[in-house]
């Protein structure tokens, strides 16, 4: 199997992107994620970040723009996976539909320049992150924290490279009330 510069493999062994849309704001699995992205989003939650996103630059992404409350436009966000399913990250915004999610992965892959890495500290002592940036907007965050500043490192510089290889799925998960549901 042929490697890149940078280690990964290509073909069936390269990275993948999949999507996941939510029925809605209120899925256990959502709301966990918002949690811990929270302190990489400025402490923002649900609502907030849909308004701010109404208002902001990130609105011609078309990202999940309805209020939790009434149920409708549930947003979703895509996972960045190494070839042996190891998440390496996940996507920054929420997005009202998987073709919005997908367009803007593969603008963010066509584009040859502009990712960044960017180191954050976490909500508690010793925690780290970090946050890729695409012309500096985030686009994608690290999934779990870190406790070294040597394993943050380690896992953005895996991410920034798999990036814009990853092979995006055709299609997207929905998560129904008992979990995924293909």
């Amino acid at each position: 199997m042929a490697r890149d510069a940078a280690g990964l493999s290509d073909g069936a062994g390269r990275p993948r992107i999949t999507f996941t849309m939510f029925r809605s704001h209120d899925d256990p699995a959502l709301q966990s994620w918002l949690r811990f992205r929270a302190p990489l989003s400025g402490g923002a939650n649900l609502e907030d970040e849909l308004g701010r996103r109404e208002r902001g630059r990130a609105g011609d992404l078309d990202v999940a723009r309805s209020s939790p409350r009434t149920g409708t436009g549930a947003p979703g966000f895509w996972r960045l996976l190494a070839s042996n399913n190891r998440e390496l990250g996940r996507s920054f915004l929420l997005y009202r539909s998987f073709d919005h999610a997908r367009a803007h992965v593969q603008a963010v892959q066509s584009s040859e320049t502009g990712l960044e890495a960017v180191y954050v500290t976490g909500p508690h002592s010793g925690a780290r992150g970090w946050v890729v940036t695409h012309d500096g907007a985030p686009v994608i965050t690290c999934s779990r924290w870190y406790d070294s500043v040597s394993a943050r490192a380690a896992a953005a510089t895996g991410a920034l490279p798999a990036l814009p290889i990853a092979q995006v799925a055709a299609v997207a998960h929905r998560r129904g009330p008992a979990g995924p549901v293909l």
